[in-house]
């Protein structure tokens, strides 16, 4: 189909402007929102996406709500709004209340008992005093803690010995206040041996493509994946898939989707599903599946569509700086390289882009600014062609996680001698 007589408005929360980008090749006109408003906004939540030619920066979607074709949704927390826009009969790629699953941690973890998915063991403890006692039961056990709802407090941490963490938990006891002792915490067992491994693919009312991405990950630094039939992923994962697909039919989810699983020569237990554009691995779907607007076109009215993908292979390694996490920072790099590399938090001003701080005011900005992409015939090819990509960008205090291919191979091994082919 012909998108050029058709608009489209990404409505994100910062980190894939990228997406309007991409979209803009297709679609005759692409609006870009990135919600900011509240009782004290700053300036750099507000320019988020501007200075783009490919696609037109709006405040407010109900200033364009009438003119718009498709809404894509790549974040959480917008559901009820993904609900009144169907409702009046517009297309929306979304997870809807989907990200719930996300989201509501110790809800979703009792949904996924109920539903036998193997999960690492953990323990739901409530208020600040509560967890104190029990990492201090626990010894020296490495302990990963979460919390539902608002990932802007605290993502998830470790904690190895209560006096290793001790003066973590005392800030965010600080920052959390009155509400400390209302807070739970979910706290999981540590899997030894395992690394992440997930089918990273999109779901249209609880089904799945015939052909998927089967990703590996090195935590926040580094990612590989190999484009593999449903019939040839491991049995263990899709079965995972299959018994979570009745819920995401009855939430209408019609978005990217991964169940984000920790594997080892023991098993595979579900750590976390991502209910949206994730990072690592949205920015390489971006440009490896070539009809990703007919996807979300027919996606967002309950129609399967089979993806197109570029490659057999593909990697991602994370931008990082910490300048970037409270100060605005200007990023240079070749124009040949621009499909490539995928920038969060991101405007541009004449020729110039900068990445702008979304918390300058605290220390909870985030690190992670963008990512390098590759895909190819390959794995070594596109791993050669991220280092050497690496080497050109620049920035202040600027990290390039391209020490994380080296991990992946060898975890690529671990998954062959365990009887998984990547």
């Amino acid at each position: 189909m012909d998108y050029s007589t058709k608009s489209v408005c990404v409505i994100d929360n910062g980190g894939f402007a990228e997406a309007a980008r991409t979209l803009s090749r297709s679609f005759g006109k692409v609006y870009f929102i990135s919600p900011w408003v509240e009782a004290f906004p700053i300036s750099y939540r507000t320019q988020l996406g501007d200075g783009f030619p490919e696609f037109e920066h709006i405040d407010d979607p109900w200033d364009i709500v009438d003119d718009v074709d498709l809404f894509v949704f790549t974040s959480l927390y917008q559901g009820s709004l993904q609900e009144y826009l169907v409702s009046k009969g517009k297309r929306v790629f979304g997870s809807r209340n989907g990200d719930e699953l996300e989201t509501y941690r110790t809800d979703a973890k009792e949904h996924f008992a109920g539903l036998n998915i193997p999960q690492a063991p953990y323990t739901v403890v409530k208020g600040m005093a509560a967890l104190r006692k029990y990492i201090k039961s626990r010894g020296s056990n490495k302990l990963w803690i979460k919390i539902d709802r608002t990932r802007g407090d605290t993502e998830t941490f470790c904690a190895e010995g209560y006096d290793i963490v001790k003066n973590r938990l005392d800030t965010m006891e600080a920052e959390f206040g009155p509400v400390a002792e209302q807070r739970e915490f979910v706290v999981e067992d540590n899997l030894p041996d395992t690394f992440e491994i997930a089918i990273d693919t999109y779901c249209i009312d609880g089904q799945y493509p015939a052909q998927a991405m089967l990703g590996i990950e090195v935590k926040d630094k580094g990612y590989a994946c190999s484009v593999k039939n449903w019939e040839q992923m491991p049995p263990t994962l899709t079965d995972i898939y299959d018994k979570l697909s009745p819920t995401l039919e009855q939430y209408k989810y019609r978005n990217l989707f991964a169940l984000e699983s920790m594997v080892g020569k023991a098993g595979l237990w579900l750590a976390d599903p991502c209910c949206r554009f994730g990072s690592p691995v949205a920015e390489l779907e971006l440009e490896l599946i070539t009809n990703l607007p007919e996807i979300m076109w027919e996606g967002a009215a309950g129609n399967l569509i089979e993806p197109i993908y570029k490659a057999r292979y593909g990697c991602e390694a994370l931008i990082k700086s910490q300048w970037a996490c409270n100060k605005p920072m200007l990023i240079e790099y070749p124009d040949e390289y621009s499909s490539q590399i995928k920038l969060s938090y991101v405007a541009k001003f004449g020729n110039e882009k900068w990445l702008l701080p979304q918390h300058p005011n605290n220390s909870t900005g985030a690190e992670e600014v963008g990512a390098i992409i590759a895909y190819g015939a390959t794995l070594d090819d596109c791993i050669s062609e991220i280092c050497e990509i690496g080497e050109q960008i620049k920035g202040t205090q600027l990290e390039i996680t391209t020490g994380s291919m080296d991990t992946l191979k060898n975890d690529i091994k671990d998954l062959a001698s365990w009887g998984i082919d990547f």
